[in-house]
C-alpha cells in the first residue's frame, strides 16, 4: 500500500513552500513507485538475492543443443532479467492505493519468495532513492551566491567612489539642473554683451558728433576778491541800533560803534581798489558725461567678456560631469540589475535550503509510507496463458493485417483504380486495360478498344473527328506502345480508315513487326511508300511502310525526320503535320516519356489531342501531375487518360471499396 506524504515531490514540504497535492497527483506518485517496482536495477537486486540459474535453469544450459557452451555469467543476468521482465506482473487495484504483485513460475513456492524478495528489494533500492541529502549543496551554492553578491557590493561601492557620487538619481538632477542654469546665464551675459557693444559704438558715434567747446555766456564785475566792508558795516550798524534801544546816547561802547561806523564809511568812499572784469567760457557738458560714460561700459564690456569665458569653463566642466554621471549611470543599471538577480537567486537558495534542512530532519524520525498488506503466498492452482496468447494472436493479427492494409492503401502513391485519377488529376480515366503484357487480343481489351476510338471519333473539335492523336507517358513501358497499335488495328479494320502511326521513340520496324504478327489479313502492297516532303531542301523526309493491315502505314526512322527533330522550327512541323492530315485519316504518335524530352510538350499544341498512359501500381501519382501540368502549361488538350497493366489481386468487388 503506498501511503503519500512528504516524500513525494508533490506533497506540501515541512516549509510549506510546495503546492499541496491533489488525489490526481496521488495516482500519479502510485504509478511512479510502479515504474520503480519494474526497473532493471530492482530486478537486478532481486536476482542477485535469489540466483539466476535458480528461477532460470535454462540459461545455464549450453546453446544450440550442445554445440555452443553456455552464456557467460553476464550474458546470463541479462537473459534473467528479459525472462523476468516477462513473468512480473505489477498492477494498480482499481485506481486505488493497492498495488499487487505477482510472478509467475513453475514452482509456487518459489515464486512467493521471488515476490517477497522483490518487495525487499524495491524498499531498499526506494530508501537509497529518496534519502539524497540536498542541504550540503543548497549550503555551498547559497555560499558562493552570498560571495558574489558581496563581490557586487563592493563593485558598485567603487564605482560610487570612483565617480563622487553619493545618490546617483539626485546627482544627475543637479548636474543638469546646472548645466541649464549655466546655460541660461551664458545666455543672458551674451545678450548683455551685445547689448555693450551696441552702447559702446553708439557713445562713439555720439561723441564723434560733439564739437569739443560750447560758448556759455560772459560777464563783468567789479567785486574785489575779499572785500568785507559792507557786511562788516551792516554789523555794526545792527549792534548801534540794539545799544541805542537799550543805554543813553553819551554811552560810551555806543559812542565806540559810531566811530567804527564813520571809518567804515570812509574806507568805502576810498578810490584806491582797483577793479577787475572777468570773462568766462563753459565746455560742453555733454562731452565728460559721454566720456565717463564710454569709460563705464568698456569696463564693463571687458568684466561681461570675462564672465562669459568663466560661463563657457563652468559649461564645460558641468557638461564632462553630466557624461561622467551618464557612463557611471550605465555601469551602475548593470550592477544593480545583477544585484537585484543575484539577491533574488540568494534569497530562494536561503528558503530552499531551510526547507532541505526541514526535510531532512523529518525525514529522519518519519515511518515509511509504502507498506506490506499481505506478503506473497503460492497459489493453490496454476494458471496457463496458452489459449488466451492463441487466441490474442489471431485477434491481433487480423487487426494488424486489416491496419497494414488501410495504411498501405492510404500511403500509396500509385494508382489501382480509374477514379482515382480523376480524383487526384482531375482527367477523365477514358480507358484501362490489364492485358497490356500481350496484343490486347482479348474480348475485354476489345470491347474497351471499341469504346476508346468511339470516344475519340465522336468527340471532335468543331464537328470534325480528332485526326491528330498523340500518346504521352511519363516512363518506358507504360503500354503506350500496345495501346497504340491496337488503337491503329480498330481504325483500320474496323472503321476503315486511313491509318498512320508515327513512332518517335524508335525507328518502327518494332511497331510493324507487331502489327504484321498480330494481323490476319495480307499485305496489300509490297514496297514503302514515300509521302511528300515537307522541307524544300528535300530534307527531313518521313517515310512510312504499308503494314500487312490494309489502310494501316507505319513511320520508318521517324525519328531521323524533320518532325523528330528538335532543331526543326515549330511553323514547319506545324506544315508537315497539316500535309500528313491531308492524306491520313487518322495520325497516332508515339512520343517519347516526357521526362526524357521535350518533344511530347513541343508537339502537344499540334495536336487535335493528347492521351496521357499511366501503368496501374507502377506510374506515381506526383509523376503523372507533372505529366499532365507539362502538356497544360505547353498549351496542349488532354483528351483523358489511359491506365494500363491493371491485376486484380482480390475480387473486384472489393476494389469499389478502395
Amino acid at each position: 500500500m503506498m501511503m503519500i506524504d512528504r516524500s513525494h515531490a508533490g506533497i506540501s514540504d515541512v516549509a510549506g513552500t510546495l503546492p499541496s497535492i491533489l488525489s490526481i497527483d496521488g495516482l500519479k506518485s502510485v504509478d511512479s513507485e510502479i515504474r520503480i517496482l519494474e526497473s532493471r536495477r530492482v530486478i537486478e537486486d532481486t536476482l542477485n538475492a535469489l540466483d539466476p540459474v535458480t528461477l532460470f535453469p535454462e540459461i545455464a544450459h549450453p546453446r544450440l543443443f550442445g554445440l555452443l557452451p553456455a552464456d557467460s555469467p553476464q550474458d546470463q543476468l541479462e537473459k534473467a532479467i528479459d525472462k523476468f521482465k516477462r513473468r512480473l506482473q505489477v498492477e494498480q487495484q482499481s485506481s486505488s492505493n493497492i498495488v499487487r504483485l505477482s510472478f509467475s513460475h513453475e514452482d509456487p513456492d518459489l515464486a512467493a519468495d521471488t515476490v517477497n524478495a522483490l518487495a525487499d528489494a524495491y524498499l531498499k533500492r526506494r530508501r537509497a532513492i529518496f534519502d539524497i541529502p540536498r542541504s550540503p549543496f543548497l549550503a555551498s551554492e547559497l555560499a558562493r551566491h552570498s560571495d558574489q553578491l558581496k563581490s557586487i557590493e563592493g563593485q558598485i561601492q567603487a564605482l560610487k567612489s570612483e565617480y563622487d557620487i553619493v545618490d546617483l538619481g539626485q546627482e544627475s538632477l543637479l548636474a543638469a539642473n546646472q548645466v541649464d542654469s549655466i546655460v541660461q546665464r551664458r545666455r543672458q551675459t551674451q545678450e548683455r554683451q551685445a547689448a555693450l557693444q551696441a552702447e559702446v559704438t553708439a557713445a562713439k558715434k555720439r561723441l564723434a558728433a560733439l564739437p569739443e567747446r560750447v560758448f556759455d555766456f560772459r560777464e563783468q564785475s567789479n567785486q574785489t576778491q575779499n572785500d568785507d566792508d559792507r557786511n562788516v558795516l551792516l554789523r555794526l550798524e545792527l549792534e548801534r541800533d540794539r545799544m541805542a534801544s537799550q543805554f543813553l546816547p553819551d554811552y560810551p561802547p555806543l559812542q565806540e560803534i559810531e566811530r567804527k561806523i564813520r571809518t567804515v564809511r570812509q574806507s568805502m568812499k576810498g578810490g584806491d581798489k582797483p577793479v577787475f572784469n572777468t570773462t568766462r567760457e563753459v565746455r560742453n557738458p555733454s562731452i565728460p558725461f559721454l566720456n565717463n560714460h564710454l569709460l563705464t561700459l568698456e569696463i564693463e564690456q571687458d568684466a561681461v567678456a570675462r564672465q562669459l569665458d568663466e560661463l563657457n569653463r563652468q559649461h564645460t566642466v558641468a557638461v564632462e560631469k553630466v557624461g561622467r554621471l551618464r557612463k557611471a549611470e550605465s555601469e551602475l543599471r548593470d550592477l544593480e540589475r545583477t544585484r537585484s538577480v543575484m539577491e533574488d537567486i540568494y534569497r530562494d537558495y536561503a528558503q530552499r535550503t531551510e526547507a532541505a534542512r526541514a526535510e531532512e530532519e523529518a525525514a529522519k524520525v518519519r515511518f515509511s509510507n509504502v507498506r506490506v498488506v499481505q506478503p506473497a503466498v503460492a497459489p493453490a492452482t496454476g494458471t496457463s496463458m496458452g489459449p488466451s496468447f492463441i487466441i490474442a494472436g489471431l485477434v491481433g493479427g487480423i487487426l494488424l493485417g486489416g491496419a497494414a492494409g488501410v495504411l498501405a492503401t492510404w500511403l500509396r502513391q500509385v494508382y489501382i483504380l480509374p477514379h482515382e485519377i480523376e480524383r487526384d488529376l482531375g482527367v477523365p480515366a477514358i480507358a484501362s486495360f490489364s492485358d497490356t503484357d500481350g496484343e490486347l487480343v482479348s474480348p475485354g481489351a476489345q470491347q474497351e478498344l471499341i469504346h476508346l476510338a468511339a470516344q475519340l471519333r465522336d468527340h471532335g473539335l468543331d464537328d470534325q473527328p480528332m485526326a491528330l492523336i498523340q500518346f504521352v507517358t511519363a516512363n518506358d513501358g507504360d503500354g503506350d506502345a500496345i495501346v497504340a497499335r491496337g488503337l491503329a488495328l480498330e481504325f483500320a479494320k474496323g472503321r476503315g480508315l486511313r491509318t498512320l502511326v508515327i513512332d518517335l521513340c524508335g525507328d518502327g520496324t518494332g511497331q510493324l513487326a507487331a502489327i504484321n504478327a498480330g494481323a490476319d489479313g495480307e499485305a496489300d502492297g509490297g514496297t514503302g511508300e514515300r509521302l511528300p516532303t515537307i522541307e524544300p531542301q528535300g530534307t527531313g523526309d518521313l517515310e512510312a511502310l504499308p503494314s500487312a493491315v490494309p489502310l494501316l502505314w507505319v513511320s520508318r526512322q521517324a525519328t531521323g525526320s524533320a518532325l523528330g527533330s528538335l532543331r526543326t522550327p515549330i511553323a514547319q512541323s506545324r506544315q508537315m503535320l497539316e500535309r500528313l492530315n491531308q492524306r491520313f485519316d487518322i495520325i497516332l504518335i508515339l512520343s517519347p516519356p516526357i521526362g526524357n524530352s521535350h518533344l511530347a510538350r513541343r508537339l502537344s499544341p499540334m495536336v487535335d489531342a493528347n492521351i496521357l498512359v499511366a501503368r496501374a501500381e507502377h506510374t506515381r501519382a506526383p509523376v503523372a501531375a507533372r505529366m499532365r501540368d507539362s502538356i497544360l502549361a505547353s498549351g496542349g488538350d488532354i483528351v483523358g487518360l489511359v491506365l494500363t497493366g491493371r491485376h486484380f489481386h482480390i475480387p473486384q468487388v472489393i476494389y469499389r471499396w478502395l
